[in-house]
């Protein structure tokens, strides 16, 4: 029987590294014929569609090579270990995990889930959304978050468990992306090195909240500069120049905070429960129920930081030509 390794995520735990990586044409998984089913990668590196398809996501294209097209390519691979990934996987539902499960029924399945504490994981997400464009404030963000139970990992871990046994659930502590590739590399027992530099810079809270500002100015006709102003339409061609500009400024980088320490304890304090069911399945760090001394305050962007935007994007070659045009 072939071994397959799901990997299902979380988002925003060194999944890239995973896929841009582990799964690249001459990455480790190839170099230990490890068959990544590539033939059924959509979009991107991973097999996204797959998952999307399953979990009858808005996103899923049939277009697309979908989860027919990945089991194909399973049966007909010729290796004995098989690697699927996409953080997708996380938003299958416990009947959708069932069905899954009688799909896979001819491999031996080991899950991968990659977990990350609430706290950072949530203000993570924000942080992405708000470089898509996100105006709104971390607390309502991650409230929605709360009332749709993302942060119950728990029953996230309960509802694979029920359907593939605990024994076959892999769970790795996310605190950076070297300790994700190690461990990944020790359970599939594959050769790494130093990975290569993350694909997108991790831009802080001055930069976080300077782009949404000038995004909802963007959205407002308000972004200007002389007679020049940026109209509505252009929003996400603004997120990214916004987030080209970001990673050449020095004061911009790091890991985006954006709760004080107070506030940042009262949420991990939140999940407390939560995280107190999964330690009796998995040990969790401290980290998860009490905020590291070391934690940093938020800082607001500058009127420099604001400046500095604002010269590089109404210089910037791309939105004067749009200006022109307009």
């Amino acid at each position: 029987m072939k071994k397959l390794y799901l990997h299902i995520g979380l988002q925003k735990t060194g999944t890239s590294t995973i896929q841009m990586y582990f799964m690249a044409p001459q990455g480790p998984l190839k170099a230990a014929k490890i068959d990544y089913l590539r033939e059924a990668f959509a979009p991107r590196h991973a097999h996204h569609n797959a998952a999307l398809e399953m979990s009858r996501n808005r996103r899923y294209d049939p277009a697309l090579p979908g989860m027919d097209a990945l089991l194909a390519a399973a049966h007909a691979s010729r290796r004995d270990k098989l690697f699927v990934s996409s953080e997708d996987f996380s938003l299958l539902g416990r009947n959708d995990i069932k069905v899954l499960g009688q799909r896979l029924e001819p491999f031996s399945v080991q899950l991968i889930l990659c977990l990350r504490n609430q706290l950072e994981w949530s203000e993570s997400l924000f942080a992405q959304a708000c470089k898509r464009g996100y105006t709104g404030s971390f607390t309502t963000f991650s409230d929605r978050l709360q009332a749709d139970g993302k942060l119950d990992f728990l029953t996230l871990i309960q509802n694979w468990i029920a359907v593939f046994g605990q024994d076959n659930l892999s769970v790795m502590i996310y605190e950076n992306h070297a300790d994700i590739s190690d461990a990944l590399a020790d359970l599939l027992g594959v050769t790494v090195d130093a990975p290569p530099a993350r694909k997108n810079q991790s831009l802080n809270e001055r930069f976080v909240t300077a782009s949404q500002i000038m995004a909802e100015q963007c959205q407002n006709g308000q972004l200007r500069r002389g007679d020049a102003v940026i109209p509505a339409e252009l929003q996400a061609l603004v997120a990214k120049k916004l987030l080209a500009l970001g990673a050449q400024h020095a004061p911009f980088a790091g890991s985006p905070v954006f709760l004080d320490a107070d506030a940042a304890q009262a949420y991990l304090d939140r999940s407390r429960a939560v995280n107190t069911g999964i330690s009796q399945i998995v040990p969790l760090p401290e980290a998860y129920f009490t905020l590291s001394p070391r934690r940093r305050a938020p800082k607001a962007p500058t009127a420099e930081d604001m400046e500095w935007l604002m010269d590089g994007l109404f210089g910037d070659p791309d939105i004067q030509a749009k200006l022109a045009g307009a």
